[in-house]
This record gives C-alpha cells, structure tokens and sequence, in this order.
C-alpha cells in the first residue's frame, strides 16, 4: 500500500468518525434536554404561533416557525429537535468540504460538544439561536456552491444560501449583515473572471437575498399571509428611548422636545434617570412610575427628535453611553446578570394555561446548570474569546484563500460585524444576543481543523519537489 493511499484512508477514517461524535452529540444533546427549553419570549412566540395572533414586537418568523411545527407536534419538541439537528448537521456535512479530513477535526469536534453553548443552547427555543443556526448553514451551503464545478447545482445551492441568510435576516434584523458579508465572498470568489462581472454577479445575489426577504417578510406571520410586519418599529423607538434616558443620567440634558409636549416631563425624566437607567438592560426604566406610565405616551417623533439631537449636538456623550451599554453584552463584568442560560419552561401563566403547559424545573434542569456553572466566568463563556477566534479562524483562511476558505472566512468577519453592531443598538446584555459570534468561532475552528494545512494545492506541490 502506498503512503498516498495510507493518508487517503485515515483521512476517510477520520471523516466518519468526525461524523458519528457529531451523531453522538446530537443524541446527546436531545436526551438531556427533550422536550426543549423555553423562556417568556419562547412561550409568548410558541403562543402566537399555535392560536395564529400577533401579540408581540418579537420577529413574525419566529411564532410562524413555531406554529407550523406545532401544528405537527404540539408544543416545541419537533422545533428544538429541528433546530439542533440543522446545526450538527451543518457541520457533519462541513467534512465534505475538504479533499481529506484530519483527526484534529475530531478532538475539536469532542471538544465543542462539552461546550454549553453547543451542548445545551441548541435545545432553548431562541429567536437567536435559530438565527445563529440558519446563518451557519446558509454559510455553509455557500461554501459548497463556490466549491462545486457543476453551474445548475452551483446555481441551486445559491439559492438555498439566499433562502437561509434571508430567514436569519427576518429572525434578527441587523443579521442582514451577514447577507452583505456573502455577497463580498461571492464577488472575491468569481474575482478570476474580472471584478466587474463578479460584482454584478454578488449584487445580482443580493438582490435575491432581499427579495426572498421580501416574500417571507409577507408570508410568514402567525396570523396569516398579509402585509410586512412592522413590529420591528418598536423596537427601534425603545432604543431610542434608552438612549435618550442614558445619556440624562450621564449628562443632564435640555430636553426641549420633550419640554414643548409636556413641560413637566422633561423635568421628571432628568430627575429620576441617574436612579433607573443601567447599562445592562433597559427593562430597569420600568422600576420608575412616573416614568413607566408618561415616557410611552411621548409621540414617536418627539423621542425621534430628541434623540437625532442627542447624536448630533452631544456625540462624545452619545458614544459614551453606547460604549458602557456594548460593555455589557459583549463583555459583561457579571455574567450571571446576563441570562447567560436558560433551563426548563417558565412563561406568562395565562399563555401557559391556553397551551396547556405547566412550568417545568426539573432534576435534569438543576444538574444541566450545575455543568454551566463550571463554565461561568472562564473563556470558554466569554464572547471576547470566541472574536480572537473567529479573528484568527477568517485571517488564516484568508492565507489559503481557496473557494470554500473564503465563504467560511466571511462567516468570520460577518459574525464579527454583526457583533459589533451592537454598540449602536444593544438595549440588554444578555449573552444569547451573540450566541452567533460564538458558534462561528467554533464552525471556523472545527472547518479548519478538518484540513488544518493552510499551503494551497500549487504551494504543496512546489514543496514536493
């Protein structure tokens, strides 16, 4: 036997194996934590979706999604089974990818499946869970059209990858930037062809993106196909809000648009918003009366107003704020006020009895976050460890720049500028809100170690001789 077919035949070895611990992880993953876990927001979606109401600001996907596998099997089971089977799926087929698969790939695979983010997150009926999972894979599905000589396949895979980043974009509005980081690698990757023509081509792509948003956008909603949703607006007006109480704590603040619609008001909000506002959550404003009950009741435009001034007539204040809020959630100095887990079924109790759910804590529950308590306040628990990853995952795939190496190095610096984001929007801390830039770190680190060689094919062959 050759050395050639020795190497072929372990690296064939390695690829199965790789497999049957993602196998083994997945059945893990769904024997310590069937039927799945579900918090407020999870209880609240899961309820829109099986009576087909709209009730919260939450993404209309998310309840739509819900719905359509409850009405298979009540509850959330078959949606928490989905969903984690896409992303250890994802990275099953990850090992088609490469020509031959290292051992390395297994242990970092053994590894990742220890991790609470992989072994216990995958089973909580998260919005950004989900998100995370149809990013990675639409990446991943990217990967294997840029790789694929065949033009109809390489086409369809195209489309697919369109229909899972448009889905992650409706499921977290600002993961559409994870889409524009797509259609870079698609413009790098059909380069050789001349820049003019592959720019067309990603844009030509792009325009897929949105149009797939588009048609979701309509189609998917609890209550029935119809116009946009528009909860996203709300949103958009409680930041503002946030942003506009933050820097008053900071730096007491005219407030003149406010102090024309209600005189009074203005004088309230710098009155009680050093005592309210915290970096880590908005939620903390309601702990004021008299602001729970009159800072809603402002005309959106009003808040708008103010809070364009706030940006234009106090930047370094502005920056501040957002600074000590992005602190937060990407770095939090005490984690466990940042919902880094959530275990079992707890929602709004009318909601529960309409889905006849009972709250759910279980013995299993209490030891699954004794294991999280190992991780808490280490790296493998910090989102700053999971960037230097993904930063050094992107750079030396960039080194080796094959087709596939580009659509995984985009997943990198999407993920990464899709965490940065949120220094301009972040109105809580709580670790899920990254959980992509997480389990990309750790799809790039899996992806290289299946073929950690980072020569290319001629450089090899130059070496050889």
């Amino acid at each position: 036997m050759s050395e050639a077919t020795g190497v072929r035949r372990r690296g064939h070895a390695a690829r199965w194996v790789y497999r049957l611990v993602l196998l083994g992880g997945l059945i893990l993953l769904w024997r310590l934590n069937a039927p799945g876990h579900m918090s407020v927001d999870s209880i609240l979606s899961l309820h829109e979706g099986h009576f087909r109401v709209r009730e919260t600001w939450n993404p209309a996907i998310f309840p739509w999604l819900l719905g359509l596998a409850d009405s298979v099997v009540p509850g959330a089971a078959l949606a928490m089974g989905v969903s984690a089977a896409i992303l250890f799926g994802t990275w099953a087929l990850m090992g088609n990818l490469r020509p031959r698969v290292s051992w390395l790939a297994v242990v970092l695979a053994l590894a990742a499946i220890a991790l609470p983010q992989v072994l216990i997150y995958p089973a909580i009926v998260w919005k950004d869970v989900w998100f995370a999972e149809a990013t990675i894979a639409g990446f991943v599905v990217l990967a294997f059209a840029l790789k694929s000589p065949v033009p109809a396949l390489r086409w369809g895979l195209l489309v697919v990858a369109a229909v899972l980043l448009a889905a992650a974009g409706l499921l977290r509005q600002n993961g559409l930037i994870l889409a524009g980081a797509a259609a870079v690698v698609i413009a790098w990757a059909g380069s050789d062809r001349g820049w003019r023509r592959s720019i067309l081509g990603a844009l030509g792509w792009l325009g897929l993106v949105a149009a797939c948003t588009l048609a979701l956008a309509v189609v998917a909603q609890p209550q029935g196909s119809g116009k946009i949703d528009v909860a996203a607006g709300r949103g958009l007006r409680i930041l503002q809000t946030y942003d506009v109480v933050g820097a008053t704590a900071l730096s007491p603040l005219p407030l003149s648009h406010i102090d024309r619609f209600d005189a009074k008001l203005d004088d309230a909000i710098r009155a009680d918003a050093h005592r309210v506002y915290s970096p880590e959550r908005v939620d903390k404003l309601d702990e004021s009366t008299v602001l729970s009950k009159n800072l809603w009741r402002i005309p959106d435009a009003v808040i708008r107003a103010e809070w364009l001034d706030l940006i234009v007539q106090h930047p370094g204040l502005y920056l501040r704020v957002r600074a000590a809020d992005f602190q937060q959630v990407f770095a939090p100095p005490i984690i466990d006020r940042c919902l880094p887990i959530h275990l079992g079924a707890d929602g709004p109790p009318a909601a529960m009895a309409d889905l006849k759910m009972a709250r759910r804590w279980s013995n299993d529950d209490q030891r699954l976050y004794n294991y999280v308590t190992w991780f808490l306040d280490t790296p493998a628990y910090s989102h700053a460890t999971y960037a230097g990853v993904a930063l050094l995952v992107g750079l030396l795939l960039l080194r080796r720049r094959q087709p596939a190496d580009l659509a995984m190095a985009g997943l990198m610096g999407g993920a990464l500028a899709f965490a940065a984001s949120f220094f301009v929007i972040s109105i809580a801390c709580d670790y899920r809100y990254l959980y992509l830039l997480d389990m990309a770190a750790v799809t790039g680190a899996l992806y290289l170690g299946l073929d950690p060689v980072l020569s290319r094919p001629k450089e090899r062959r130059r070496a050889r001789r």
